[in-house]
């Protein structure tokens, strides 16, 4: 139930704060050059394509703190930018030390992952299953630990907790709501793919292999902005609802 009323709420709390467009946009918009030089200056496209990911590793925190933080605001009344940019400042660094926790945690568990798949590739049937197992452990492990630390964000922006309590009030969330949480996440895969599937297919038409997989015709250099502009403000608004949605829910499960 509560879930369903995270869902009913989302609409109404990204009209009340349609700035939450903005940062994401952005973010999209910083990658379009990528798009557009990877047909005629592909070493350039990928140059590009590192520096986009390095700013977007150091800046993410700041983007997500501050729209957890309008999303929030959003859910009882209006949100602006201001609240964007005082709620980004306020959560950098907690939440750049817990993505930073979470990266060494999945590279330990990756780690052991592709060390155990490598071991099942060499080695004789008998030692074989257990790297298998040993995999297979690795892999569940972080599903288990994505599962339960999913809310660390909301945690440390609406809750105001350190980065160890983040994951701590998450994983207390989580396992109070089981079921709630598990159908919340089915819920978020299915309006995932569905946008993804709509975002994929508008990327498709600005993909210069496009023309000659599908025998679609090669688009000029305006139309390719102007789909990879499309594509930009589709992603947008996918991952603003998709944000706002996790926030409320959130609200209502801790409540």
């Amino acid at each position: 139930m509560g879930v369903l009323q995270a869902l009913r709420r989302t609409p109404g709390a990204l009209a009340r704060a349609p700035g939450l467009l903005v940062p994401q946009l952005l973010v999209f918009v910083l990658l379009l050059p990528q798009l557009l030089l990877q047909s005629t200056y592909p070493t350039a496209s990928v140059l590009l394509s590192l520096g986009s990911s390095a700013v977007l590793l150091v800046g993410m925190p700041f983007v997500q703190g501050g729209m957890l933080g309008m999303a929030d605001e959003a859910l009882t009344t209006r949100s602006s930018l201001s609240r964007f940019v005082a709620e980004g400042k306020a959560n950098y660094l907690r939440l750049l030390a817990a993505y930073v926790v979470l990266l060494v945690v999945n590279g330990v568990l990756g780690a052991i992952g592709f060390a155990a798949g490598v071991g099942a590739f060499v080695t004789h049937d008998a030692v074989r299953m257990a790297f298998v197992a040993l995999a297979a452990v690795a892999g569940l492990t972080y599903l288990v630990v994505a599962f339960f630390v999913q809310f660390y964000g909301q945690a440390i922006v609406v809750d105001g907790t350190t980065v160890i309590a983040s994951f701590k009030r998450s994983y207390r969330v989580v396992r109070a709501n089981l079921l709630a949480t598990v159908g919340y996440v089915l819920l978020a895969l299915v309006i995932g793919a569905l946008s993804g599937g709509v975002y994929a297919g508008v990327s498709v038409l600005a993909s210069p292999e496009a023309a000659a997989t599908y025998g679609l015709p090669a688009l000029s250099t305006p139309l390719l902005v102007g789909v990879g502009l499309l594509a930009a403000v589709l992603g947008s608004v996918a991952s603003a609802f998709m944000l706002t949605f996790s926030v409320a829910v959130y609200d209502e499960l801790a409540d």
